[in-house]
């Protein structure tokens, strides 16, 4: 059998079939191994999240939510760490529930994952056509590139307009100058304004929500509690208003969107501290920086819960190929995880099924 693609799900589909008798395994691929792995959770390797409730796991997916349940109820979280922990990969959750291994290294996570690969062969050549792999009685096409959606068309597969997901935003030149390299933190996560837009986890979590809505577009983010605010206001009266909100927001922040900074807040009115309700930034694109995960690909309606085409069936599809992606977190590789699994399994039962004898 074949594997396209020796990304994080095409590696970890060979891993869990090289102890299938009778299967051999060529993967190809033109590019490093477990390159993508190298700068997930910023070189550390957030390599899943904690779980435990199926769907409660899956609504952290903007995009294949209700595919992942069938898939998850084959191989979850759970399994996926007791699976790295036989090839040597200990792991441990911080205090926000990501996974790490405890060498805090993608870099050697990498290592270990290709050192179990004992059974399997990989070769670097670039598949531009699955017409190259006629020989073979599985193929998994694994690879998120145009290459592997160009493979995946070639036997009729729709494909869903990749966009770029998890990244940070654009904002209009007319924006206030917001200042550079400022951390704001609100109840729904942190924003971190960069030189002409914002980013930051909030900000990853937003652009995959609005991956498919046009530019320009507004977002409206909670800033203040006008009630607490407008307390402090009332206890300061000979305070300057601007210094005031500088004790729940940056100071340099507060200087750019607080109209009134030097009044006195004894002549500050409750409208006035209203306006600092909300935080509205008028986006006009993505910045092409963040996350390395795209919406998109094959489109789920012609795939089973087997991770195999419905138009071919000797064809199986995992990870970021198929149009699934959730947010920051480790969510992205676990569905590499469970996408690659179901897909193993499907190819054991089509080669096992195919193997049978006909009968008379």
């Amino acid at each position: 059998m074949a594997i396209i693609g020796a990304g994080p799900s095409g590696i970890y589909c060979a891993l869990q079939l090289q102890k299938t008798k009778n299967i051999r395994i060529d993967i190809f691929e033109k590019d490093i191994p477990l390159k993508t792995l190298l700068v997930t959770g910023g070189g550390r390797c957030n390599l899943t999240h904690f779980g435990n409730d199926i769907k409660e796991f899956a609504r952290n997916y903007p995009r294949g939510e209700k595919f992942l349940y069938s898939i998850f109820a084959k191989h979850f979280v759970d399994e996926s760490l007791i699976f790295f922990k036989k090839i040597g990969i200990e792991t441990y959750m911080q205090e926000d529930f990501r996974y790490f291994p405890k060498s805090n290294s993608a870099k050697n996570m990498r290592e270990k994952m290709l050192s179990a690969l004992n059974c399997a062969k990989i070769i670097k050549k670039e598949i531009k056509s699955l017409k190259e792999l006629e020989g073979y009685d599985a193929i998994v096409i694994s690879t998120g590139s145009k290459g592997g959606y160009k493979l995946a068309q070639e036997i009729g597969h729709k494909i869903i307009e990749p966009r770029a997901a998890l990244c940070g935003l654009k904002l209009s030149p007319k924006s206030p100058k917001y200042p550079q390299g400022v951390v704001l933190k609100t109840k729904e996560g942190d924003i971190l304004f960069t030189k002409d837009g914002i980013s930051g986890p909030l900000i990853y979590k937003i652009s995959s929500l609005n991956a498919r809505k046009e530019f320009p577009y507004e977002i409206k983010i909670p800033l203040l509690n006008t009630s607490e605010l407008l307390c402090e206001v009332k206890n300061n009266p000979k305070k300057c208003f601007g210094n005031v909100v500088a004790q729940f927001i940056p100071k340099s922040l507060a200087h750019v969107i607080v109209e009134n900074y030097d009044k006195d807040c004894a002549n500050i009115s409750k409208k006035d501290t209203e306006k600092l309700e909300n935080i509205i930034f008028e986006v006009i694109s993505t910045d092409g920086k963040g996350e390395i995960v795209t919406c998109g690909g094959v489109e789920l309606k012609e795939v089973n819960n087997k991770c195999q085409s419905k138009i071919n069936p000797k064809i199986f599809f995992c990870g970021e190929i198929l149009d699934i992606d959730g947010f920051c977190g480790g969510y992205n590789l676990q569905n590499c995880w469970s996408s690659a699994y179901c897909a193993a399994e499907g190819i054991k039962t089509c080669l096992s099924l195919q193997k049978e004898p006909q009968q008379a």
